[in-house]
Formats: structure tokens, C-alpha cells, sequence
């Protein structure tokens, strides 16, 4: 369990009061940092376990119980902020120490409905790496990766090697030419194991109307004309015909005008 606030800026305040319940009808015990092992009760009286908590660098607290009972559960977890600052918790559990030391990468960026929105007139864009996990992220994409796929037009120009927990970062990406919308995810090779938290969904946009000069053609298709070269890419590329830009569902879905506005 880690506690977090101020992004590269541990916790060195007061610790939590961390309270444990086993059983619907149990009572819950404070157990604090450094104060050794404490019994735990279940609904019968007797006792469910011995839970330990041991603060970690990184303002992260490891929360051990031992001596479990066969069927002590379902366990309760309550904490009470103690510090004058606000916290949040994550936390990960398991049945062996070694594997609650997991990082945990949280992606943000400016964002257009909800999506990181990269533009051809801005290209480059960073987008903030968090890891509020309780060991070092680790990003293996190196620099000059397409996202995506290998077609794609935005590519990875820089990254960290490594987050520490609690720690923030940067990812910065490259948008190239884009002449039409489309959305697409991509997923980080980490060494954070849950994709639902290192997958992110990109949305590339054409230039605005704004940056259009009247004697330049629009940066987005206008005209497809089912152009006779279309080839479906591989599903899993998804990649836009080269010569129209439009995907492949698109491409036999365009209005009668051929018009892609």
C-alpha cells in the first residue's frame, strides 16, 4: 500500500491508523506502524490472525497477517489519515510479500472527450507517467516507436527508463501529418503486468480550418472516390488506405458525394 500526494515528493509526516475487521459481525482493531504484532478477532471471539504493519521507503506500508485461521474472512480495511496533508491509497494484495512490490502506471494528458487528442499543428505532446505502485516502473518502448501500429503517425520521441514509486514523469510523443480523425490504443511494454493500466487511448486530428491557408487544399480527405487501390489492412494494424486515408470500414461506407467532412 502506498500513500500518495505530492507528485516526487515522499510522505514524511504522520503514519495512518490502519484498522482490521475479519468476519461481517468482527470489531475492528487499529494496528500502527512500528508497534509490533497485533491479534485480530473474529465474530466468535477467537483469533483470526496476527497482522503487522511496517512502514517502506517511499511512503509505502506493508501490511502483513499471519497465523490465519482457515476461513477468517472476509477481511476489512479502514484507514484514517493522521497528517495535515490529504492522502490516497493504492494498495495490491497477495498471498506472498514479494508480490505486493508492484509498480502501478497512471497515464494523464490533455485530453479532447476524454481521449489524449494529438494535432498535426502540435506535434509534440507530453503526457504525464505516474507510478503509484511500490517499486520501480520500468518503460522498455525505446525512443522512435510507432503507437499503435507500425504505420502509425504518432511515434515515441522520448521516455524515462525508470519511475520511482510515488514519482512522476514524462512520456513525450510526436504527432506527424494527418489528413482525417481516427482513434487508436496502444499499449506500453512495462513492467507493470495489468494492460487496463498501460494501454491508452490515442485520437489523432487533422489540422483545424485555422491553420488552412485559402490556396492550400483542407489537411483532411475530402474526395475518396472508393479509390480502386484500397487494400484492407491486417485487423490488428487497422492502418488507412494510402491513397484516401480512410480505414476500411469507411472507405466502403462514404457518403455519395465522396465527401469526408
Amino acid at each position: 500500500m502506498i500513500a500518495l500526494w505530492h507528485d516526487n515528493r515522499p510522505l514524511v509526516g504522520r503514519d495512518p491508523t490502519f484498522e482490521l475487521k475479519s468476519g461481517r459481525d468482527g470489531r475492528l482493531t487499529p494496528v500502527d506502524a512500528g508497534t509490533g504484532k497485533v491479534e485480530i478477532y473474529e465474530t466468535e471471539g477467537d483469533v483470526a490472525a496476527l497482522a503487522l504493519v511496517r512502514r517502506q521507503p517511499a511512503a509505502s506500508y506493508l501490511i502483513t497477517l499471519s497465523g490465519l485461521e482457515e476461513n477468517p474472512g472476509p477481511w476489512h480495511l479502514r484507514i484514517t489519515n493522521n497528517d495535515a496533508e490529504t492522502l490516497r491509497f493504492t494498495c495490491v494484495a497477495s498471498y506472498r510479500e514479494e508480490e505486493t512490490l508492484q509498480p502501478w502506471m497512471a497515464l494523464e494528458c490533455a485530453t479532447h472527450g476524454g481521449l489524449p487528442a494529438l494535432r498535426a499543428e502540435n506535434p509534440e505532446t507530453a503526457i504525464t507517467v505516474r507510478n503509484s505502485g511500490t517499486t520501480p516502473l520500468v518503460i522498455h518502448d525505446p525512443p522512435g516507436t510507432p503507437l499503435g501500429s507500425d504505420r502509425s503517425p504518432v511515434v515515441l520521441r522520448r521516455r524515462p527508463a525508470s519511475i520511482a514509486p510515488h514519482d512522476a514523469d514524462e512520456l513525450v510523443v510526436e504527432c506527424g501529418q494527418v489528413s482525417f480523425a481516427d482513434r487508436f490504443s496502444h499499449t506500453f511494454d512495462t513492467n507493470d503486468m495489468n494492460r487496463a493500466h498501460t494501454t491508452l487511448l490515442f485520437e489523432v486530428l487533422p489540422r483545424s480550418a485555422l491553420h488552412d491557408s485559402p490556396d492550400e487544399e483542407p489537411a483532411f480527405c475530402r474526395a475518396c472516390g472508393r479509390c480502386p487501390a484500397f487494400v484492407p489492412p491486417p485487423l490488428a494494424v487497422g492502418g488507412p488506405c494510402e491513397t484516401c486515408g480512410h480505414r476500411g470500414a469507411e472507405h466502403f461506407d462514404v457518403p455519395p458525394d465522396h465527401r469526408n467532412i
